[in-house]
């Protein structure tokens, strides 16, 4: 049956499916995810007079976990009971899967209330739902086949989900970003900006009907003026000056986003910390999946040997985990990444974005855009040279326009931090 209705599919004409079918489809899902949004806000009202809620973090990767500030505001608040469960990522084998999920829970173990949903030793999983008994589920990834099946939001229709975007949306993938099953189905979706709920509100099934506008948790460090950094820089000199250096994953020309300008590069600035050695150290911050394709791409043996080098050299360091405190510490960025072209911003410090196909520009959402109008570009190693250049001698042009922007259109709402908003929209919805 499912062949005969995709071969009637294709003998339609383009303009029937674009001018009838699709709208009827968009309209039958909005229905759909209607349903699910009523059903959420019935499920809500059952914990108005619950005493203690239960919050349980699925946990994939340490590097995307974006729920620090939320996760302590819980702890720290009588009504809430957090604790975050480390879930396998199966999406790159079984060797990767058990790496990382002892990466994440090595991060989590100390300070947190953590457990694995997986037990390697006895090849067993827990059973969330019999196990925990969450009241609520925060979700750290939005896709299909990368956490373990039995712990997709489908397997939770009757408990409350959430979902905050473990990056900040520059992409122009607006059915990827915006419209995948998750952001469809979570009881709250809290959106970065005004702008993403809009993007929502266009381009998802369920018009964003679920979207709140609370900021980006991700940054909350960065803005708060009671955070402590810590100096994570190798070399403690503050006259040498700290550059950040962060490739993107998408190496192949398969990809869906063409991000990555690392193959053009790569030696490069293995160079210039060569040449500028008495001025500059870098910290070489790849994307967390970029080792893994290198492995494809290059072979186990040259990929660590590249890894290796960035570790070794007298100026400059290996960073593969957290990053508040090294943007913090930083006094600028060159990268060719998503999320980090708003995460960097918050700092209000130089920075500069590499890009090597004019094309990747329109890969770029409207505020994506807007990010990037307020940093240094360099599609070649001399116009890297030069910021570095500028960096090493305190020159900064784009400092007042940069700063103007960020003030305008990427603070969290409330003057609170993103993680805040959260916090409170969920203890109104329950109380």
């Amino acid at each position: 049956m499912e062949k005969i209705k995709s071969l009637l599919l294709k003998m339609l004409p383009d303009s029937i499916k674009k001018e009838i079918l699709r709208p009827l489809y968009r309209q039958y899902k909005y229905y759909k995810y209607l349903k699910v949004y009523k059903q959420n806000q019935e499920l809500s009202k059952k914990l108005k007079n619950k005493e203690k809620i239960r919050v349980a973090f699925l946990a994939i990767h340490s590097s995307v976990w974006k729920y620090d500030t939320l996760y302590r505001l819980m702890e720290k608040h009588p009504r809430f009971d957090p604790i975050i469960i480390v879930c396998p990522a199966v999406n790159f084998g079984y060797e990767n899967m058990i790496n990382v999920m002892n990466e994440c829970y090595k991060r989590f173990c100390k300070g947190y209330n953590c457990i694995k949903a997986y037990d390697n030793k006895n090849n067993s999983y827990i059973d969330i739902r019999k196990d925990i008994e969450p009241d609520i589920i925060f979700y750290t990834n939005p896709y299909k086949g990368l956490i373990d099946d039995r712990y997709y939001i489908n397997q939770y229709k009757d408990i409350l989900t959430c979902y905050v975007p473990y990056y900040w949306g520059e992409s122009a993938l607006y059915d990827f970003s915006f419209n995948l099953e998750m952001q469809n189905l979570v009881w709250k979706l809290y959106s970065e900006t005004k702008s993403h709920k809009k993007y929502s509100q266009q381009y998802a099934y369920n018009k964003g009907i679920n979207a709140i506008v609370s900021g980006y948790p991700g940054i909350d460090n960065l803005i708060n003026p009671q955070y402590q950094y810590k100096d994570v820089w190798k070399i403690k000199d503050r006259s040498i000056k700290r550059i950040i250096w962060a490739p993107h994953h998408t190496i192949s020309s398969s990809e869906i986003i063409h991000y990555s300008c690392f193959l053009n590069f790569y030696q490069d600035m293995i160079d210039f910390a060569k040449k500028y050695r008495n001025k500059i150290q870098i910290a070489f911050k790849p994307h967390p999946l970029l080792k893994v394709k290198l492995y494809n791409y290059w072979g186990k043996e040259k990929t660590d040997s590249y890894y290796k080098e960035w570790e070794t050299m007298p100026n400059s360091m290996l960073s593969e985990g957290d990053y508040i405190d090294l943007f913090l510490s930083s006094d600028g960025i060159i990268h060719d990444s998503g999320s980090f072209i708003a995460e960097y911003l918050y700092t209000r410090k130089p920075a500069l974005h590499t890009m090597t196909n004019p094309k990747t520009y329109e890969e770029f959402n409207e505020i994506g855009k807007q990010c990037l109008d307020v940093y240094y570009h360099a599609k070649n190693k001399n116009e890297i040279e030069a910021f570095i250049i500028n960096l090493i001698n305190g020159k900064d042009e784009l400092f007042e326009a940069r700063n103007k922007f960020i003030t305008t259109n990427l603070m969290p709402p409330n003057h609170k931090l993103a993680s805040e908003n959260i916090f409170n929209d969920i203890l109104v919805s329950i109380s």
